[in-house]
């Protein structure tokens, strides 16, 4: 299993609890590939230290060279664009590649999700908006309505295809026009360029967070309701979204268990 992710100093806590969670639930080898460029070598030391046996780790500097004028606040710093660039910066012998951010949790198998038939798409992934707001950043990005919105948080990539589609300079001239209207914008760049090019799986299942649980069983028949024994049988990827984080003492929720499991 190829695995991406893209972190900073700050959470290497947060990827530590990840990635224990996918090797625990996903016992399989990886090639794991860290985009960074702030870790320290003693960073780098204990991810080698605790996690050669799960497979290859490669560390990929990343010049923000790449990033010049992209918007960038204290809460979406640059290396959420990362993964924007990661399939040029990756070997060519991969096909495909999962991206997880670091403030989730895997719990079940992936196999279902990492193995699925792209039949020429460039992602497989969820989206975390209902029918309103998919309409209205469709409006807000200028797109029609084949045209998904992502959640960039789990991302199966299809190398082959996003190899010879993604235009560094097309992105940057996107984002420099268009900044003013951005608001998750590496969300909003992938949905403008490939978000007519995306399978979409079920978000209880494969990018799930307390904010969802009530909306998701509305509509949910009585014995199909999400409560934490169905989560354990049937979500596979627990994310904490936003700034719910099961870290912080105010967190609200019932899924904050799944990351105490792994935080030591």
């Amino acid at each position: 299993m190829n695995v991406l992710v893209s972190i900073n100093h700050g959470y290497l806590k947060h990827f530590k609890v990840m990635y224990r969670s996918l090797n625990a639930s996903n016992p399989c080898k990886k090639r794991l590939f860290i985009m960074a460029n702030d870790l320290t070598e003693q960073d780098q030391k204990e991810i080698i230290d605790e996690f050669s046996y799960s497979g290859e780790i490669n560390f990929l500097p990343v010049s923000e060279d790449y990033f010049k004028g992209f918007p960038k606040v204290k809460r979406y710093p640059y290396t959420i664009y990362y993964r924007i660039i990661a399939p040029l910066l990756l070997p060519d012998d991969m096909d495909r590649i999962l991206y997880l951010d670091s403030d989730l949790v895997v719990h079940n198998s992936l196999s279902d999700f990492y193995n699925v038939d792209f039949k020429g798409n460039a992602f497989c992934c969820c989206t975390q908006v209902r029918k309103f707001m998919q309409i209205f950043n469709r409006i807000r990005l200028g797109v029609n309505k084949n045209y998904v919105y992502m959640n960039t948080g789990v991302l199966l990539m299809n190398l082959d295809f996003l190899r010879k589609n993604i235009d560094v300079d097309k992105i940057r001239k996107f984002v420099l026009k268009n900044k003013w209207k951005l608001t998750l914008f590496d969300q909003d760049v992938l949905t403008y360029f490939f978000g007519d090019k995306v399978i979409l799986m079920p978000r209880a299942v494969y990018n799930l967070a307390d904010r969802h649980i009530r909306i998701e069983n509305l509509k949910r028949k009585k014995g199909d309701k999400i409560d934490l024994e169905w989560v354990k049988k049937n979500n596979v990827i627990i994310h904490y979204l936003g700034r719910n984080k099961p870290w912080k003492n105010n967190y609200k929720g019932i899924l904050k268990g799944f990351y105490t499991e792994y935080e030591n």
